[in-house]
């Protein structure tokens, strides 16, 4: 069925979000009429990317920031940080109404981790999809504490964002072994962009690594630091990261802003992946087959990304690059490699896209 009205929000925090349903949007907006909900790099993007498109409407809304605790959610952490002084009820209740006049009661809303377009389903009685990897913490049987996390936060928000959907979609590069009781949530693969998922990654000669930095937390170490490490290795190392403008990189060592063109083309040459442990990147890692030194945040998710990465042998994990890690990360990437094209237990293989449009279209349109 073509011609459906479909409300669809995205969360904004961070590039995970927007890269991960950019695929699937492009895929309904050439069938039909689309509200998108955003806001801060959603919105950024999504406003420039369908800049007068005939049968899509971005739309900017304003969500807090909830600081997790071990216990859930700190209320009052949330409501005294600088970023959330702004005027939420009003922009909503703006966004809101721009919904109804441009398609009224939805056909379909989803959701990627973003709370006003769930807000607007239920206000309208429409069937609500939520599609994100945090919906795993509801269905699957993960330890309560790793390295003095937990994935309670995960949950309060689930919770408080999305009482109740019509289906749960969480997509992940990893499977996950239900827990009794949990909550009936659909298990897929990644959702991966086109040209990775027709990307073949042969590694070149001399040896090349991509080192990616997320803007999300402040990494431990300095940029200089880590230049300094990866000049010894007799590899080439990219390193991507923010705040590069007026920074200098060498012969071995080469500088790049987040966003930069050359990204694709490192990584369908490079050998291997150094990088902050956000569930983009080690999906598109495994896919396809290279190697991680993940080195994640002080995030649950992250933790347990990295604990995947390193328990099965495809890649080592640690908090920060240090020269014997780094060494042993370069000289073993051919084990690592083995590992991860020899695995069928831990990796979800597949196209994310196609499966989960396939759902979509079968159930909701």
């Amino acid at each position: 069925m073509s011609g459906k009205k479909i409300l669809y929000g995205v969360c904004g925090i961070g590039n995970g979000h927007t890269q991960r349903q950019l695929p699937l949007i492009e895929h309904f907006a050439g069938r039909h009429t689309i509200v998108i909900f955003a806001y801060d790099s959603s919105y950024a993007f999504y406003a420039n990317h369908f800049d007068n498109h005939p049968s899509v409407t971005v739309v900017e809304v304003a969500v807090p920031f909830y600081v997790g605790s071990k216990d859930g959610i700190d209320f009052e952490a949330t409501e005294q940080l600088p970023r959330n002084q702004k005027d939420f009820a009003g922009i909503n209740a703006k966004a809101k109404a721009m919904a109804k006049e441009l398609i009224g009661t939805p056909d379909l809303v989803i959701s990627d981790y973003e709370p006003i377009c769930a807000e607007y389903a239920y206000e309208h009685g429409a069937p609500l999809i939520t599609i994100d990897q945090q919906s795993k913490y509801l269905a699957g049987d993960f330890p309560q504490e790793l390295h003095g996390l937990t994935y309670a936060d995960e949950v309060a928000r689930l919770k408080l964002f999305f009482p109740t959907a019509a289906c749960r979609i969480a997509c992940s590069f990893f499977d996950v072994r239900k827990k009794e009781g949990g909550d009936d949530v659909l298990m897929l693969p990644s959702i991966l962009s086109d040209s990775v998922v027709t990307m073949k990654n042969v590694p070149s000669e001399p040896r090349e690594f991509l080192v990616y930095f997320s803007s999300q937390q402040v990494f431990p170490q300095s940029l200089e630091e880590v230049v300094q490490l990866c000049e010894t290795e007799g590899a080439i190392f990219h390193i991507f990261a923010p705040d590069i403008a007026g920074r200098q990189g060498n012969e071995m060592v080469h500088l790049y802003s987040h966003g930069a063109p050359q990204f694709k083309e490192i990584l369908a040459r490079c050998s291997g992946i150094i990088s902050t442990a956000g569930h983009t990147l080690l999906s598109e890692a495994m896919s396809l087959g290279i190697p991680v030194y993940a080195l994640p945040l002080p995030l649950y998710e992250q933790q347990m990304n990295a604990e995947v990465i390193q328990a099965n042998g495809f890649g080592i994990s640690a908090n920060r690059i240090d020269g014997e890690n780094l060494r042993q990360f370069v000289s073993s990437v051919g084990q690592y490699r083995e590992a991860i094209r020899a695995d069928r237990d831990i990796l979800l293989r597949g196209n994310g896209k196609t499966l989960v449009v396939e759902h979509i279209e079968r159930f909701y349109l």
